[in-house]
């Protein structure tokens, strides 16, 4: 796996010479670039897991537990509730 932190990632759409579109992908600059070239059914693939893996992450961080969150398995904390 390259793990790539602060450095460029360019999307672009090129045309083959029989005409059909490619998404070129470059991730990184220099000698250590990755660069892809995806049609764009695969780009589209790419990009609906990308952004499903971004929720995921989005979710996993927000319920994290907290200084105000109790989760610990089969225990329970008594309180009083309050409405307001």
């Amino acid at each position: 796996m390259v793990q790539i932190q602060n450095k460029p990632v360019e999307v672009n759409v090129a045309s083959t010479l029989d005409g059909a579109d490619r998404v070129t992908v470059r991730l990184g600059e220099g000698a250590n670039a990755v660069e892809m070239t995806l049609t764009p059914s695969q780009a589209r693939l790419l990009a609906t897991e990308l952004i499903a893996a971004v929720n995921r992450a989005e979710v996993k961080a927000s319920l994290k537990v907290g200084d105000n969150l109790w989760r610990r398995n089969g225990e329970t904390r008594s309180g009083y509730a309050a409405a307001a």
